[in-house]
């Protein structure tokens, strides 16, 4: 009976904290998935410099009116901006109150935060991170044709920076998404290097970091927290939280669905909408942009428009932007293709200009002059 009575008064000692605590995370919004803690060492990831203030003029630091820091200016509820000092683009990349880049002498001060990149001390407001996620097409399947094979595999620029768990940012080639233990490594390209390349050509004086992750056949429940990919696919925005401004996360998924069973299918909109909103609690921004490929219309065979896969998950793809927030289809019309259903080099670098002009049409892209 004593021991009953003392366990009872423990629980109830320990109550207002836990009520403390979560009413806490309903008021921040965002509530941080539970999972293992990361097994392998990151405290050398990120060079000796990570985390110290800025020097200026080193590494491209924002000058006056540059990307700031954004004091309060996270999205609102409707993606159109919450209050933030001079409409900035806060530390999360996310919309200040007026929708524009700050004005010249206007901006918000840097955070002081920065990240080591190819021996540069880049201020976290100009480290944009890009975390793209999918199937075989993100794994890297393009190819073809061989004129453009440099431009993926060979052709590096100081700014495109590729990140896995364990080791420093390097510079980023294919392939640059991240996979599985055990998974071969991936022979050719996925979207990674178009959209860091992409990225630089609109915000020369960023810096863009590619945080990948594919799996040949995978369907989005097994992306889910819990199931098969997400520790991995989490991992490395995880490390590198707080160092770094997320940009958005990319998606291809869909006409994998097949794979699973006709839930998976028919609740592709809803997987979709507890994938992205898991990331964007692990990175602590709720109004992250998320982009995803519509169906692949120039695929062929068992994939052909109007077959039994289009008429399955079509439907389904074209609900999910009614189903989660601050999220967009970019059309694969046109795409070239490496074969029935993967894009080739060109059309992973045509998927990612589109995606790219997307952002800018929403005004998700905030970095450019």
């Amino acid at each position: 009976m004593k021991s009953l009575l003392e366990n009872s008064r423990a629980q109830l000692r320990r109550a207002p904290l836990v009520l403390s605590l979560l009413a806490c995370a309903f008021a921040c919004g965002v509530v941080e998935h539970p999972h293992d803690s990361q097994a392998i060492d990151t405290s050398d990831d990120f060079g000796p410099l990570a985390g110290a203030a800025a020097i200026p003029g080193a590494g491209g630091a924002p000058a006056s009116g540059g990307v700031g820091n954004g004091s309060g200016g996270g999205l609102g509820a409707a993606g159109h901006g919450g209050k933030a000092q001079g409409g900035s683009v806060g530390t999360a990349g996310t919309v200040g109150a007026a929708g524009t880049p700050a004005a010249a002498g206007g901006g918000a001060p840097s955070s002081g935060v920065t990240i080591t990149l190819g021996g540069v001390n880049v201020p976290k407001e100009k480290a944009i991170a890009f975390i793209h996620i999918g199937h075989s097409n993100m794994y890297g399947q393009a190819r073809s044709p061989s004129s453009s094979r440099a431009y993926h595999f060979t052709e590096t620029n100081p700014h495109a920076f590729m990140y896995r768990v364990g080791s420093s940012p390097t510079l980023a080639k294919e392939p640059t998404a991240d996979k599985p233990p055990g998974e071969p490594a991936a022979t050719g390209a996925g979207p990674g290097m178009s959209l860091l390349k992409e990225a630089i050509a609109l915000a020369p004086d960023h810096y863009f970091i590619s945080l990948g992750y594919g799996v040949p056949s995978a369907y989005c429940s097994q992306f889910l927290p819990g199931a098969l990919y997400y520790d991995g696919l989490i991992a490395g925005p995880k490390a590198i939280k707080g160092r770094v401004t997320f940009g958005a996360i990319f998606i291809y998924l869909g006409i994998t669905e097949r794979h699973g069973s006709a839930s998976d299918v028919n609740g592709f909109p809803t997987c979709i909408n507890k994938l992205v909103g898991a990331i964007r609690a692990d990175v602590g921004e709720p109004n992250l942009p998320a982009l995803m490929n519509d169906y692949e219309v120039e695929a062929s065979g068992e994939f052909i428009v109007n077959g039994a896969v289009y008429n399955a998950i079509y439907p389904q793809i074209q609900m999910v932007p009614s189903v989660v927030p601050n999220f967009a289809l970019v059309s694969a019309a046109t795409i070239a293709m490496q074969d029935d259903h993967h894009f080739n080099f060109d059309g992973q670098r045509t998927w990612a200009q589109r995606a790219l002009k997307t952002m800018k049409d929403k005004g998700w892209f905030r970095w450019a002059p």
